[in-house]
């Protein structure tokens, strides 16, 4: 098909690092994470924190290695088509793309929720189901136009949400919190190992996306080199970020009164207003605006390429693949990603609200998101002794991609036992439905071109 090829040797490193960040959204990360944290870690919410950046250094170390032999816009689609052949590559890629629009989705509308709060600070009223459909149309406009607009965008809100956090954070540890600073939010406390272990699944949740890189492998600049920094690179200062903004949450309502931080629903507007003012709030606000948007537009950024490569190799329609002559990006896979998520909204957004929404639309996209995860550590495992060379590495081929692996098994455990209420205890239902009609996609298709294999993850 014409004008499927996407700007090669685009993006610098910076461009390219900018995806992951803005995917993970360490703000808003911060903002919902560290309440459900604490019910369940108690103060020990630093070291859960703590531990997850450590296991999510683990699963990140088979993307790195991935990424500096595989360069491609499919990412997970390319490296287990690799790894385990084009059925599990296929099936891989489409469970990433499922993730990658249900996480632009969400945020989409959580930036919708987040500005309607903003503008209630200067008493203006506007629907939420409006300030939604701008989020949308925003991010299908920055997502359409050249891939730098849309990455020096995202990074930029970003940084200026972190910073605004930060700030914050700084003042809270500078006052020494409610009872002065100590060591007790890094150790046990009252929650134990197994309350630490279950602070985990919300702290690994909180780096997903981290990956987002790799989908731009075809446009950056030295993607063998700018893709590995740009994956390790998001998740450990994210894991910095998190674990000391959880330290300044923590010690801010004060270790003794743990459970007034476990049932907050804006932890860090409430510290805002007690260390600093009511401004302090407003800028807080503004702050997990702007990550919402944020992490929608990274989201679609990603998505569209998995799109793009799967339309590419013809395993879905080969429309996705094609790319705008002048902007050089796939705008038929982002009209499509828009066009789904303006729907979705419509028909489930408006009835249960942008945070509801967000909640079901991020939880489906974790199952999916958690699949292609383990898929890469076993893939790695598989591909490198297959393909062993000078630079094979017992530790990182072996080691690291079964601790990996390991690792994921905890946040997949703690989200469907104990089964949780409705509609939240079917979501893991509707994801391995998804996971399900990709593999009966790929197989029909192979049924009838067996050759079709030499096509996939190329």
């Amino acid at each position: 098909m014409a004008d499927s090829k996407l700007k090669k040797g685009y993006l610098s490193m910076i461009e390219v690092l900018a995806l992951s960040v803005s995917i993970v959204a360490p703000t808003m990360a911060m903002a919902f994470n560290t309440a459900p944290t604490a019910g369940v870690a108690g103060t020990a919410v630093p070291l859960s924190f703590l531990l997850g950046t450590i296991a999510m250094i683990l699963v990140g170390v088979s993307f790195v290695e991935f990424s500096k032999r595989i360069p491609h816009s499919g990412s997970v689609y390319a490296y287990n088509t690799k790894g385990f052949g084009p059925k599990t590559g296929f099936v891989s890629g489409w469970s990433l793309a499922a993730t990658y629009f249900c996480y632009s989705a969400g945020c989409a509308a959580l930036f919708g929720n987040f500005a309607n709060v903003f503008l209630l600070h200067f008493g203006i009223h506007v629907p939420e189901w409006i300030l939604v459909m701008v989020g949308i149309f925003l991010v299908w406009f920055f997502s359409y136009r050249d891939i730098r607009l849309s990455t020096r965008a995202a990074l930029m809100l970003e940084c200026i949400s972190i910073v605004v956090v930060l700030i914050l954070c700084f003042i809270v540890v500078g006052k020494g919190g409610s009872s002065g600073n100590n060591l007790t939010p890094f150790t046990t406390g009252t929650a134990g190992i197994s309350g630490i272990g279950a602070g985990m699944i919300f702290a690994i949740l909180s780096f997903a996306g981290f990956e987002g890189a790799s989908t731009l492998a075809e446009e950056a600049k030295n993607p063998k080199r700018a893709i590995p920094v740009a994956i390790l690179g998001t998740v450990i200062m994210a894991g910095i970020f998190y674990v000391f903004v959880s330290y300044a949450q923590v010690i801010g309502f004060g270790v003794d009164h743990i459970a007034k931080l476990s049932g907050s629903n804006a932890p860090l507007d409430v510290l805002a207003s007690r260390y600093v003012n009511s401004v302090m709030g407003t800028f807080i606000d503004f702050a997990a605006m702007i990550s919402a948007f944020a992490c929608s537009l990274g989201s679609a950024n990603a998505g569209s390429r998995i799109l793009f490569a799967l339309g590419r190799d013809k395993t879905i329609p080969e429309f996705l693949s094609y790319v705008h002559p002048k902007h050089g990006t796939p705008v038929n896979a982002v009209n499509t990603i828009s066009l789904f998520t303006l729907v979705l909204y419509l028909v489930i957004g408006l009835s249960a609200g942008a945070s509801n929404f967000y909640a079901y639309f991020g939880t489906i996209g974790t199952f999916t998101l958690l699949f292609a995860y383990i898929m890469v550590n076993l893939a790695a495992i598989r591909y490198f002794r297959r393909n062993k060379d000078e630079n094979y590495s017992v530790i990182r081929h072996l080691v690291i991609p079964i601790l990996g692996f390991l690792s994921l098994l905890w946040p997949i455990y703690g989200n469907v036992y104990p089964v949780p209420s409705f509609p939240f205890n079917i979501f893991p239902y509707i994801a391995a439905a998804w996971i399900i009609l990709g593999i009966v996609i790929i197989a029909v298709k192979l049924s009838k071109n067996p050759e079709f294999a030499s096509h996939i993850g190329g």
